[in-house]
């Protein structure tokens, strides 16, 4: 595959420039360099000597030649960098679209990824760190615990650089067989003598807590990728991430008898968006991923296209529809009454997601029925819609409904996470909307949970972390109005599997419903305007090939046919062994 390829060289006179390779390609023996841009207000176009475009820098790599060729990272040898490779002038011999598709090529066919690390990082741990190794087997739980001890008082942890939050890094990491990290300023340790207050601990344990469980939910997706098994990989992750964190060096294929990748049960849609992250431009949450589904092809004039125009053209395209299904989470009719019926059932888009959860955050993926024909039947009998008692006294039977009706394991296998219902979210609990989220997980979760501990008593005898930190007296003075809105907020994160923001803009225009059917209560998210102005008759359950993914259908008949226009939760077995017999024969 044809790709540019460049060195550093210096001139007669000591300065650098940018020698470019006449002809290369993904057989050349070279490294390629991963690194985050930065963020508009901290990047700076540079004039970069051999380059004929305009280069932006972070602060990190002002000195960028002289940074490159440090001989731990590209000496003089040749390298591919997007800043000096990724060629959008007129005069390209590459087109842009032959480019962007040959990236996950130029990664996986690199001899090394050198990662660029722009962040302090502490000295003195990461030192303490390989000692402790080298004096023989590590307890994980302690040294996990020892190392969210240190960062409570010292800031300057690897795993929190923002190489683990930017989506075009996630992709270039996975892609890699041999990973180097490169730490461009190491600190000396800065923990402060002033003592957090507990709540102030609390949350800065949870964001901790949330940065590592980013840096491990990568190593468990490039594990994945490479082909592992969950078992598998789930047994390695303390070693990788030791490799990765602490010696700065992966060999994937040779230290954990690895393939290549991707592996065949791989699903690049899905883990994307378990990994929550970000990127400047949104169209690049449609052009970082689709290119590792087999097939996909980037559409012309993709870099003038918007989001929404990208996955559309995505998920249409013959590729993608034979190796997925796509199950929309938040249908187009629950936001909106569409033209055309069949657009009502596609996934209702965001125009400006802010990170790749919330690109994805309105349909999943299924690759078992990958091909097949969906096809829609109608559930026997008449449907209620009944509003649901979203007060402090109607908590308890919104938690029996939510026990008895719901799907509760496969619910929570589809959550986002970055959603308030995983509980690891931590804001600000001052506050009635923070305090009110970490409440509703603690009524809610605590059902999931105690499905899995034995004997039944066991969920009884957890210490929660909040014990000592979070008091919920103060939920009794919350104005009731406050309280519903915060539970329709968490409910629709449940129900849907979203982040809060997607769930703040599905409430505009939807509202959480109470769906009586004869086969049972559930729980159901509604178009408003259609439910204030549909006749009972038009109403109707649909149940599609893929309920077990996105809950059955509330469809309106228009013109003797179906506007989707809501969704319920994913029944349970009770209530799906109760008309499997019956949408079979329909």
């Amino acid at each position: 595959m044809e790709i540019y390829l460049v060195r550093i060289c210096e001139r007669p006179g000591g300065s650098l420039y940018i020698d470019r390779k006449p002809h290369a390609t993904t057989d050349d023996d070279y490294i390629a360099i991963s690194h985050v841009w930065g963020t508009p207000d901290t990047v700076q176009e540079t004039t970069v000597d051999g380059v004929t475009w305009k280069v932006s820098l972070s602060s990190g790599k002002q000195d960028i030649l002289s940074l490159l060729r440090r001989v731990d990272i590209c000496g003089d040898g040749w390298f591919w960098m997007d800043l000096f490779c990724i060629d959008q002038t007129g005069s390209s011999s590459i087109s842009i679209p032959d480019q962007l598709m040959a990236i996950p090529s130029i990664y996986k066919s690199s001899r090394c990824v050198k990662v660029l690390l722009e962040t302090p990082v502490c000295k003195e741990w990461q030192e303490a760190a390989l000692h402790a190794f080298e004096q023989g087997p590590i307890n994980e739980e302690r040294f996990q615990e020892e190392e969210l001890h240190h960062g409570s008082s010292c800031p300057h942890l690897l795993f929190a650089d923002p190489w683990f939050e930017r989506l075009w890094t996630r992709q270039e990491g996975l892609y890699a067989c041999v990973l180097d990290f490169v730490i461009l300023k190491p600190v000396s340790c800065e923990r402060p003598r002033a003592r957090r207050d507990p709540t102030s601990a609390w949350i800065t344990h949870g964001t901790l807590l949330a940065h590592r469980f980013r840096a491990e939910s990568f190593l468990l997706d490039k594990l994945a990728y490479h082909g592992l098994q969950p078992s598998t990989a789930m047994g390695s992750l303390f070693s990788i991430y030791f490799d990765v964190v602490y010696r700065h060096h992966l060999n994937i294929i040779l230290a954990y008898d690895c393939e290549p990748g991707p592996g065949p049960k791989y699903n690049p849609i899905m883990e994307a968006w378990r990994s929550q992250r970000c990127t400047t431009k949104p169209r690049d949450y449609i052009l970082a991923v689709f290119p590792d589904v087999n097939g996909y092809n980037v559409p012309d004039g993709a870099r003038k296209m918007s989001f929404p125009e990208l996955l559309v053209d995505a998920i249409r395209q013959p590729a993608v529809c034979a190796n997925f299904q796509i199950a929309p989470k938040v249908p187009r009719g629950m936001k909106g009454p569409s033209g055309k019926a069949t657009e009502s059932a596609l996934p209702w888009l965001i125009d400006e997601p802010s990170n790749i959860g919330e690109a994805y955050d309105t349909f999943t993926t299924d690759t078992a029925n990958s091909g097949a024909e969906i096809r829609n039947r109608i559930v026997p009998g008449n449907i209620e819609l009944e509003d649901i008692d979203a007060t402090a006294s109607g908590l308890e039977m919104l938690k029996d409904g939510w026990k008895r009706t719901v799907n509760i394991e496969r619910h929570v296998v589809l959550l986002s996470p970055s959603g308030p219902c995983t509980g690891t979210t931590r804001g600000n609990i001052s506050d009635a909307a923070g305090l009110l989220q970490q409440y509703f997980v603690q009524e809610f979760m605590h059902i999931a949970a105690s499905q899995w501990l034995l004997p039944r008593g066991g969920m009884h005898a957890l210490e929660l972390r909040t014990k000592g930190v979070i008091s919920f007296d103060r939920i009794r003075d919350i104005p009731e109005e406050e309280f519903a809105h915060e539970l329709k907020r968490f409910l629709v994160c449940l129900i849907c599997g979203t982040s809060l923001p997607t769930a703040d803009m599905v409430l505009e225009a939807a509202d959480v419903v109470r769906v009586s059917t004869p086969h049972g209560p559930l729980l159901g998210i509604l178009h408003k305007a259609t439910r204030l102005m549909a006749k009972r008759d038009d109403l109707i359950l649909v149940c599609s090939s893929m309920w077990d993914l996105q809950g059955f259908c509330i469809g309106l008949r228009v013109n003797g046919g179906m506007s989707v226009r809501g969704r319920t939760a994913i029944p349970n077995n009770s209530v799906w062994d109760s008309i499997e017999e019956l949408v079979t024969k329909s």
